[in-house]
């Protein structure tokens, strides 16, 4: 095979999108941007991005990660939360970012001794840097006192003088009242006791009901934070977006197809991307026509029902009939939907006597959400598009 000549899709569908080709988000980044100068001024900046799944908060933290490195020159640890509830696996995570980040500064030996014998090297090829607390008493210090440390670790910094800490995926830290009274706590002395020495910034990642319980288990939460909700891009966006991606693989799209584009992507960059890629694949000619975003809309659809869809509903809607509503509901794919019009229109004797079934094991899933007087709306995008792609294909 000549790998030379082998096609490499200019798209990043499942992944953050690399800062270099980050598009859009420019009034939040543009906001974000004004309050990151205070920071270096010794004010502590706190900032909460939420959005629903799809809308690239993932990627818009990986933007702003290297931007306070690159441009403010500030050591940027973003922490992917893999599951951890609770806040000393979260401190725990932290330390070890940090100390891994840092590997490569001059003065890195300061940071390394001031958590003493707390910490171990291992690897052979390249080495890794563990963080490993002797005892529960030595995190448990840490965390109650982690405006201390935060300022202390900074004032062993050379060159750098602030900690931009992300943290992507809260939503295990916010099924409990813990994380929200003890960042409250932290918050509060940041802003207070270490006014003008905070040199430290930290933001949120997750939905919007995260959000929700955070503030249900500490009214005052939310007060705390710069807040930022991901919204769909605008047509306009989308459309720039794809055509200077197939631009820069020298590859054209016509106007009618660019538009089915736009349409289907909704706005949401998970789905641009997904589309994107998939459509590229299509194409032979290097001109994206009809057929090729037809041909890739169907596939984006199925590849997002593995993702995201497929292992939920095959585990929870084994009934045939469940089943048949949801082919329905893929042949007439729509956002939102009024019970009474669709069992009416499309259901047939037996699937109506389930339908209230059906409806609520999908909203169990979050899948539905209702207004609560007979209308019904996705909760994401993504999956009428899956539920079209499906009946697409069944029908092919």
């Amino acid at each position: 095979m000549d790998l030379e000549n082998e096609k490499e899709t200019p798209f990043q569908p499942g992944y953050p999108v690399n800062p270099e080709k980050f598009k859009g988000r420019v009034d939040i980044i543009e906001n974000i941007n004004r309050y990151l100068l205070k920071i270096n001024k010794g004010e502590a900046q706190h900032f909460f991005v939420t959005g629903k799944r799809g809308m690239g908060k993932t990627s818009l933290a990986t933007y702003i990660n290297d931007l306070v490195k690159c441009k403010y020159k500030m050591i940027g640890v973003h922490i992917f939360n893999d599951g951890f509830h609770d806040v000393n696996s979260l401190i725990e995570e932290f330390i070890e970012k940090l100390l891994n980040e840092i590997e490569s500064e001059t003065w890195s030996q300061r940071i390394l001794d001031f958590f003493g014998d707390h910490i171990e090297k291992v690897g052979l090829m390249g080495t890794t840097i563990k963080f490993k607390p002797k005892n529960k008493e030595y995190l448990k210090s840490i965390k109650n006192t982690f405006p201390l440390v935060l300022t202390d670790l900074v004032n062993n910094f050379n060159d750098k003088n602030v900690i931009f800490i992300i943290i992507d995926d809260i939503n295990g830290l916010s099924k409990t009242p813990e994380f929200a009274n003890w960042y409250k706590s932290f918050a509060d002395t940041m802003a207070t006791e270490f006014r003008g020495k905070s040199s430290v910034g930290v933001m949120l990642v997750s939905y919007p009901e995260k959000l929700n319980s955070l503030f249900n288990h500490n009214p005052s939460f939310n007060r705390i934070f710069r807040h930022y909700e991901l919204e769909p891009l605008e047509k306009k966006e989308v459309s720039n977006f794809f055509t200077d991606t197939f631009k820069s693989v020298k590859m054209k799209i016509n106007e009618n197809a660019l538009e089915t584009m736009v349409i289907f992507s909704s706005g949401q960059p998970t789905l641009m991307q997904e589309i994107g890629d998939s459509v590229f694949w299509e194409d032979q000619d290097n001109l994206i026509d009809e057929e090729n975003v037809h041909n890739g809309v169907i596939e984006a659809g199925l590849r997002i029902g593995k993702k995201f869809f497929t292992p939920i509903m095959d585990k929870a809607i084994i009934s045939p009939k469940y089943k048949s509503i949801l082919q329905k509901l893929g042949k007439n794919p729509a956002m939102s939907f009024r019970k009474k019009d669709f069992q009416d229109t499309y259901l047939n004797e037996e699937e109506v006597k389930v339908f209230p079934d059906f409806l609520k094991k999908a909203k169990e899933l979050n899948i539905l959400e209702t207004d609560g007087i007979g209308n019904y709306k996705f909760l994401n995008v993504m999956c009428p598009l899956y539920l079209l792609s499906l009946s697409l294909k069944n029908n092919s």
